[in-house]
């Protein structure tokens, strides 16, 4: 059974030194992780069918929703919900993740979306959201 706290995230907080990364493992605090490939479909019902559809997977884009609790200091969090990116657009969203699933891992370029740092009842943690888009293919890099 593999177990969501052995997928191992780690994003590039120095996204403007693309050759020498600084990779943060996003982990502390974060409870919840959900991953979609959110899958582009061409449905198609032919003549020779007979009513009957069919589907073609034509393309995607890879996503990873976390949610957790807000964690001060942790590199990661702190790159996350910085001012310079959370506040800004663009260029400042973008920098890359590396994901580590038994011992096989993939870079990939991505944007920062949904961001949303606080939340929740007065005497709890404040609660925080981040959606990871893919851009584009991933990079098979299994000696990450």
């Amino acid at each position: 059974m593999e177990l969501n706290y052995n997928v191992k995230l780690e994003i590039n907080t120095t996204p403007d030194t693309p050759d020498t990364p600084t990779w943060a493992e996003i982990a502390k605090g974060f409870s919840n992780l959900t991953e979609s490939l959110n899958e582009v479909l061409y449905q198609a019902s032919y003549l020779n069918d007979q009513g009957w559809g069919s589907t073609e997977v034509t393309g995607g884009q890879f996503t990873i929703t976390l949610t957790g609790v807000r964690e001060n200091g942790d590199p990661a969090q702190d790159y996350i919900f910085s001012d310079d990116v959370m506040y800004q657009f663009g260029e400042a969203r973008k920098t890359k993740l590396r994901i580590t699933r038994n011992e096989k891992a993939i870079e990939w370029p991505v944007t920062l979306a949904n961001i949303t740092n606080g939340g929740g009842d007065s005497q709890q943690p404040n609660a925080i959201t981040v959606t990871i888009h893919g851009n584009g293919a991933p990079v098979l890099n299994p000696t990450a």
